[in-house]
């Protein structure tokens, strides 16, 4: 005779599934151990310490308990041993026992019975710096020909404050971000990048985890500005010094909108009279042009200067 198996299927699945209940629902009243790997954790540290170095961060912990009440505690991951250092702040080898472990918010009806592994824990505790660093971008960032990058590469924050451990902050000049690369850009560009972080056993604190790197990026043009005013700074009370000739030309070159805002007072060029005095120069002196960041600057004209020294009544043109 030939059996059919799918010959009222549903009615043998309904009552497998009915069995299977009532088998489970009587095997998790039983009293069971099971072993469970379990976070360390460290509560109360003393106000201006921290830890440092290396320590277990799991323990495994034999729990007993019914079955539907281990079931609960397997998959709520509620478990935890706490090493309080509220009464005692100071480094210190801590042996886990079993009134070490904590059940969970649940009220759950399992006990540790025994802490496997590990038998300690050593805690070394040290000064906490907190310390407020610089984040520089590592970036290496190309405008695309006939444009040009206006200003810094930028990080937003630009800085941080970081904690940890006083001998290890203390060495910490600055944060660096991931490396990163862009090139052919002739658009702003804004981009969020990963910022340094540190090894878990020198527990230093990032608060952030990433940054903006924000590049400005400009049509690349150039302007010819005539009529730049010579200074002539640190000459002596007594006497008037004037540069021959008394203005200068040159060209800049930078950014389409940083230049077509720019004006002759950003431009400043000197002679210092304290630097020249005891120098003589048949051809002249060369002046210190200064201009304003993202802008440079060529063919300045004249490139050198003579200087007219006037005290009372007399004047005398020095080389």
């Amino acid at each position: 005779m030939k059996i059919n198996l799918f010959e009222n299927y549903r009615v043998k699945i309904i009552v497998v599934t009915i069995a299977t209940v009532f088998w489970f629902a009587v095997v998790t009243e039983n009293v069971y151990e099971h072993d469970l790997e379990v976070p360390i954790v460290v509560t109360n540290l003393p106000i201006g310490k921290t830890l440092v170095g290396e320590r277990p961060s799991q323990a495994r912990v034999r729990f007993e308990g019914r079955g539907k009440a281990l079931f609960a505690l397997l998959f709520q991951r509620d478990a935890k041993v706490v090493i309080d250092l509220a009464e005692t702040g100071d480094s210190r080898t801590v042996r886990l026992q079993r009134d070490l472990v904590q059940i969970g918010r649940w009220g759950l009806p399992v006990v540790a019975k025994q802490i496997l592994a590990p038998p300690e824990v050593e805690i070394m505790l040290v000064n906490l710096l907190h310390k407020q660093v610089a984040i520089k971008p590592e970036a290496e960032v190309r405008p695309a020909d006939g444009y040009t990058i206006v200003g810094k590469i930028r990080t937003t924050p630009d800085s941080v404050r970081i904690a940890g451990p006083e001998a290890y902050v203390k060495a910490i000049s600055h944060l660096t971000t991931a490396p990163f690369s862009a090139r052919n850009l002739r658009t702003n560009l804004k981009q969020e990048v990963a910022v340094q972080t540190f090894p878990d056993s020198l527990h230093i604190d990032v608060p952030v985890k990433t940054v903006t790197l924000a590049v400005e990026i400009q049509k690349l043009i150039e302007i010819t500005l005539p009529e730049i005013p010579v200074q002539v700074k640190n000459a002596p009370r007594n006497l008037i010094v004037t540069p021959l000739p008394s203005t200068l030309s040159l060209t800049v070159e930078g950014g389409e909108q940083l230049l077509l805002g720019l004006k002759r007072e950003d431009i400043v060029a000197t002679l210092d009279y304290q630097q020249v005095r005891d120098v003589r120069q048949p051809e002249g002196y060369t002046p210190i042009i200064k201009v304003p960041e993202g802008v440079s600057y060529r063919n300045v004209k004249p490139s050198s200067f003579k200087l007219m020294l006037e005290r009372g009544n007399h004047a005398a043109a020095r080389n």
